[in-house]
């Protein structure tokens, strides 16, 4: 997670500990560095003991394959600690039918964004809090007529076993580590950049064009992708940037890329094709140089480029892994460059 990211999922953890105080529980803090269990709190209530999972997503909107991953992980977790009792509170809002569905499928419970505002309903300042950390400019109604109450697993154990754990996003992080940079390897890191992409992003990114690039043996093949506004960062791009398309770039550099490299992405940069995004992904990042050039891109024509480096892949793969929406990174990537823009 990015600094923002980290400040943002640290607020909402307090915030939802004090709400479930307010419910009646007794909770316990995890130190992550002494034990990492795979949960963030213990939550005790008459002679219940709970795991407790927060997540916390820039989007209200829920993403499924998200949620299931992020309950598979907490009933394996569960089980290894041997807690019989988990809950999952996440920052979006769930339909029912998806919340029943997953509730049933891995026997925990979860509480989602209209869950938390009835509770902080009864505590006017943890409302507050709640609606400005969440970004809530008009909270749903909270009298408890017009939301049906969904099935909880408040009265039922988790089931004994849990099912097979997902690696996928740890294993592509460790060929991508394992892969050699340079010439010899720029067709595998292409085809291994093109294989994250789709695992990081299966439902955002849409028709995707390859097309043939003749400017050096490393960076022969480009991505153009159609975007669908399924999270705060894809729709940001095509309400804000009049982007309704992005530009993947692949660059396997042994060392930082550099202002010609920006220059050459910049220019398959089209406003009147509506496409002013690019993410360019590379081993090692960005030169000050191209840092600059970026800037300038932003600040004179209002082009917006990304650098992923491994390292961001990785983080990226990890949180899809543990039910995290990856392009929460590169909204955060995105606000931290555009606050720090130079005049």
């Amino acid at each position: 997670m990015s600094p923002s990211s980290i400040s943002a999922y640290l607020q909402f953890q307090d915030l939802v500990q004090k709400l479930l105080e307010s419910q009646g529980f007794r909770i316990q803090r995890i130190d992550m560095q002494a034990q990492d269990t795979g949960f963030d709190l213990l939550a005790r209530r008459a002679d219940a003991v709970w795991a407790v999972e927060v997540k916390y997503y820039r989007t209200r909107r829920e993403q499924a394959s998200l949620l299931e991953a992020a309950a598979r992980g907490l009933l394996t977790s569960s089980l290894k600690a041997g807690v019989r009792k988990a809950m999952l509170v996440v920052s979006c809002s769930l339909s029912l039918p998806l919340r029943a569905a997953i509730q049933e499928r891995y026997g925990l419970t979860i509480h989602d964004r209209a869950d938390l505002t009835e509770w902080a309903a009864k505590a006017p300042p943890l409302l507050d809090e709640l609606e400005a950390l969440l970004e809530i400019e008009s909270p749903a109604p909270i009298d408890g007529q017009s939301r049906p109450k969904a099935p909880t697993a408040e009265e039922k154990d988790l089931p004994n076993e849990a099912p097979p754990e997902d690696h996928l996003g740890m294993n592509l992080c460790q060929r991508l580590r394992a892969l050699k940079s340079g010439r010899s390897t720029w067709a595998a890191y292409e085809r291994l950049c093109a294989e994250i992409l789709r695992y990081l992003f299966p439902r955002d990114l849409l028709g995707w064009r390859k097309q043939q690039r003749t400017d050096d043996d490393l960076n022969r093949f480009d991505y153009v992708c159609r975007i669908k506004p399924t999270t705060d960062f894809w729709r940001f791009l095509i309400d804000h940037l009049n982007s309704r398309y992005v530009l993947f770039e692949f660059k396997n550099y042994a060392g930082q890329i550099k202002q010609g490299q920006i220059l050459t992405t910049e220019k398959y940069l089209l406003e009147r094709g509506l496409r002013r995004v690019a993410i360019i992904v590379t081993r090692k990042g960005a030169h000050r140089s191209a840092v600059s050039m970026v800037q300038g891109a932003m600040r004179e024509n209002g082009k917006l480029m990304l650098v992923l480096d491994d390292h961001n892949l990785c983080k990226m793969l990890y949180m899809r892994q543990r039910g995290e929406d990856p392009s929460d990174l590169l909204f955060d990537l995105t606000d931290e460059f555009l606050l720090a823009l130079p005049r």
